[in-house]
């Protein structure tokens, strides 16, 4: 009879973990959601102010973004991570690790996170939803 419990406990936390793998709550998200806007801010100064180079890919452009500060990585090891860039511009998207889930998305020249896709429903799909011109226009 025990080992029937502690199975079935065992089974209740995988799948709760499982299903958290997709849900995320949204403790962890806030807490991604203020890392994000400091990284989104450096790929916004490397690709405006800094002349990063063109051919890197998302990963390298942001290493090469926060060489400066690599901890500002490090809150999305488990996670897919792309960037746009876009009319001098850097938009950040995080998605699910296996990159078929978009969370959330900042564009680097806004203070605040722009949009919390995992809360969108139904999930979104990994791509990007903003538009520079839209959200970076000056005055």
């Amino acid at each position: 009879m025990r080992g029937l419990l502690l199975c079935a406990v065992a089974v209740t936390t995988l799948l709760g973990c499982a299903s958290a793998a997709h849900s995320p709550n949204e403790e962890t998200m806030l807490i991604k959601a203020s890392a994000l806007t400091k990284l989104s801010a450096a790929a916004e100064s490397a690709v405006r102010y800094k002349d990063a180079p063109g051919e890197l890919t998302d990963r390298a452009l942001l290493q090469w973004a926060t060489s400066h500060d690599p901890a500002l990585l490090a809150p999305f090891s488990a996670y897919t991570l792309k960037v746009l860039r876009q009319d001098r511009h850097a938009l950040v998207l995080v998605c699910t690790e296996d990159g078929t889930i978009a969370l959330l998305e900042d564009a680097g020249c806004t203070a605040g996170l722009d949009r919390h896709r995992w809360r969108d429903t139904p999930e979104a799909v990994c791509g990007f939803s903003i538009e520079t011109r839209v959200v970076c226009a000056g005055p």
